[in-house]
């Protein structure tokens, strides 16, 4: 019911050669849900799995992967005069969960979709929550999740949300930053962003300093 954004295969043939069988089973666990298959295809997959997706499925969008070392990573001391980036604490959960979901509303997804994924985010025992205030109002809020991927400390970014008449007034950057300067003085290695291929977020991820690490389409069986 809530679609693609919670509903997608990622890392299929990352680990090498897949056959009809791997394929098979993916799709037989999209049709018990009442799913339909969609895989993100990162560009490094095994060349097995771009051949038995060319039959059957079409392209319908791309994904950007961004990464940043952080090790001489310098962001600026201070944000603009009116701008503060807050760490929110458990009883602000509600605060961000519903700052979140208006500012997602104008993206035309189902408001229980935005209200899931922002609830899953402020959940998560690995994350730490940020809001951005202008002159005192809320405007925006983002997440960070720190996980540890063998011996290297890997901050992913997500769930970044502007409202609506905030727009245009600096306060991605400035989350973008923020989160940049905490995951650096935690001790983090390497951040994380995706963004779509094109779009004003990849933009502003590239602005600050991240580099695109490769590309994912995403394939849709065909109906």
């Amino acid at each position: 019911m809530l679609g693609r954004k919670l509903n997608h295969t990622y890392g299929f043939a990352l680990e090498g050669e897949v056959t009809m069988d791997d394929l098979h089973a993916i799709e037989a666990a999209y049709k018990q849900n009442g799913v339909h298959p969609e895989i993100d295809m990162c560009d490094y997959a095994h060349g097995s799995a771009f051949d038995l997706l060319s039959a059957q499925y079409t392209v319908t969008g791309s994904l950007c992967e961004y990464q940043q070392s952080l090790s001489g990573f310098q962001g600026p001391d201070i944000l603009r005069g009116d701008m503060n980036i807050s760490i929110l604490g458990p009883e602000d959960h509600n605060t961000f969960i519903q700052a979140s979901v208006d500012g997602f509303s104008s993206t035309g997804r189902a408001p229980e979709l935005l209200e899931v994924l922002a609830e899953s985010a402020a959940a998560r025992s690995d994350t730490i929550l940020f809001s951005a205030s202008l002159d005192g109002e809320l405007v925006g809020t983002a997440a960070m999740a720190m996980i540890d991927v063998e011996d290297i400390k890997v901050v992913v970014f997500f769930i970044d949300s502007c409202l609506p008449n905030a727009r245009g007034k600096s306060v991605h950057k400035a989350l973008l930053l923020e989160r940049l300067r905490v995951a650096r003085d935690r001790g983090c290695d390497v951040a994380v962003a995706t963004a779509r291929e094109g779009s004003i977020s990849g933009r502003n991820i590239e602005k600050v300093g991240f580099r695109r690490a490769y590309s994912c389409k995403t394939y849709t069986k065909n109906q």
